[in-house]
């Protein structure tokens, strides 16, 4: 095994170290920092560039703290594990800066006017209220990156705490009771209610009802139910429902779809979001990291003050609109997904009075494909001085923008979850909106994510 010393001089978008072979080609190694030296082996190479192992960090960074288990190796990425979360938010902040101005053309001048720093977490630790993990034989983990393999993490980096006692116990059960019947398991909860839902997952491509019939006999047989509830209880939580989920292909893990069976319980947990319930279906999207998602929705809230008709593009279960209305305000929902926009408009029962819901709707409508003109004549809600958008990671359809631009909204608050979409976004916007505020909020600490607020103003 051939090792090559490399000197770490910046972190890339993934946060993974960059330096140079000693040939002059470009590599990666994720775990590295600026400013170390570090032993590294080859693991695959292109023409242009190198990916690598650091094997040992011969001369490491100040910033540089104690080292967890090989975080930067487990699928998800935590390559920022070991870096001081000083220097981590540091690292985003930069991150978004340069996208702005490499991608989307933003005057330095304008960016050191309207640009906030980033939103640091309380605690970077312990911070998710969802986990996806691996099943493998009798272990729950997390994968390690281009593996099958379960990777070593430490729980503290990310993981609610009940969520590692529920997997130790689970372990205990399959020690006993081995099984191939699961190859995953999903752990969903609030620290708010205590609330705790579960669901284990396979990608048999069996018949779904021998699938589903071996499931349950095997969580009859062994208790598991039982097992898991008294984790939750001896914690104080409340395990709300036990849940089998069937996934066979790609796209429905991806998508956290296929054929989902109630074992015991409900197929929710409910959530106290900026002073409001909300409830969170399996399958749906909620943010990770609930105490910063509040603080992005603040943003949002500050964007929407003042207004009187609210449009929430990309709307989801209704959780950043809902978090946002104020008494009086109208709010229009716009959302593909018939199930979350069937979960937004119970969320708007739970998280509003009689006489605020009735202020808000819900449509299930594609953005790209909603004629606003017509949807304005035809409803009851006139047209928005106040949008949210909160796209998926690849940002907005050029069509979108073009949507956008013609709706004319006086104000905008665009949430991003990705610096270099949300740049190419606002290079269309911004000729016709003026960049108010820019604020970074980190939601995935200890990870390379990042998510962006913009406010923006028409015409000011």
């Amino acid at each position: 095994m051939e090792l090559f010393e490399v000197k770490i001089t910046a972190l890339g978008n993934e946060g993974q170290g960059i330096g140079s072979l000693p040939s002059g080609k470009v590599c990666f190694a994720a775990g590295a920092f600026p400013g170390e030296k570090c032993l590294c082996r080859v693991i695959s190479e292109t023409s242009k560039y190198a990916v690598c192992d650091v094997m040992e960090v011969t001369e490491a960074s100040s910033d540089r703290i104690s080292p967890f288990k090989t975080a930067d190796k487990v699928s998800g990425g935590l390559p920022l594990a070991c870096l001081s979360y000083e220097a981590q938010l540091k690292f985003k902040e930069s991150r978004v800066r340069d996208c702005l101005t490499r991608i989307g053309g933003i005057d330095q001048a304008l960016l050191d006017r309207v640009f906030k720093p980033v939103i640091g977490a309380e605690s970077p630790f312990r911070y998710r209220n969802h986990m996806q993990y691996a099943i493998r034989g009798n272990r729950i983990g997390l994968l390690c990156a281009r593996s099958d393999e379960l990777g070593e993490y430490d729980g503290k980096l990310i993981e609610y705490e009940i969520f590692g006692k529920i997997k130790i116990a689970v372990e205990e059960v399959f020690g006993r009771a081995p099984t191939r019947l699961f190859d995953g398991l999903v752990l969903r909860g609030s620290l708010r209610t205590k609330e705790i839902l579960t669901e284990f997952t396979s990608s048999s491509g069996q018949s779904h009802e021998v699938v589903i019939r071996d499931a349950k006999n095997y969580f009859a047989s062994t208790g598991l139910c039982d097992v898991i509830r008294n984790s939750c209880e001896s914690d104080g939580f409340k395990l709300n429902g036990l849940l089998f989920r069937i996934s066979p292909n790609k796209t429905s893990k991806r998508t956290r779809t296929g054929v989902r069976t109630v074992i015991e319980g409900v197929d929710h947990y409910d959530e106290i979001f900026c002073g409001r319930t909300l409830r969170i279906k399996a399958g749906s999207f909620f943010q990770v990291n609930t105490e910063q998602a509040e603080k992005l929705a603040n943003k949002a809230s500050e964007a929407c003050a003042g207004a009187q008709v609210i449009y929430d593009l990309y709307c989801g279960c209704g959780t950043l609109g809902l978090a946002v209305k104020k008494k009086g305000q109208r709010l229009l929902g716009i959302e593909v997904v018939p199930e979350a926009v069937a979960s937004a408009k119970i969320n708007r029962s739970l998280a509003l009075s009689d006489e605020e819901a009735s202020e808000c709707d819900f449509i299930c409508k594609d953005v790209l494909k909603t004629d606003f003109d017509s949807l304005i004549k035809s409803s009851k809600i006139p047209a928005p001085d106040c949008l949210i958008v909160d796209p998926p990671r690849k940002g907005l359809d050029i069509g979108v923008v073009k949507k956008i631009l013609e709706l004319g909204a006086p104000k905008i608050c665009y949430i991003s979850c990705d610096p270099a979409t949300l740049s190419r976004d606002l290079k269309f916007l911004t000729r016709e909106y003026q960049i108010l505020e820019i604020t970074p909020a980190d939601l995935f600490c200890n990870a390379s994510h990042v998510e962006t607020a913009v406010i923006m103003s028409r015409g000011v």
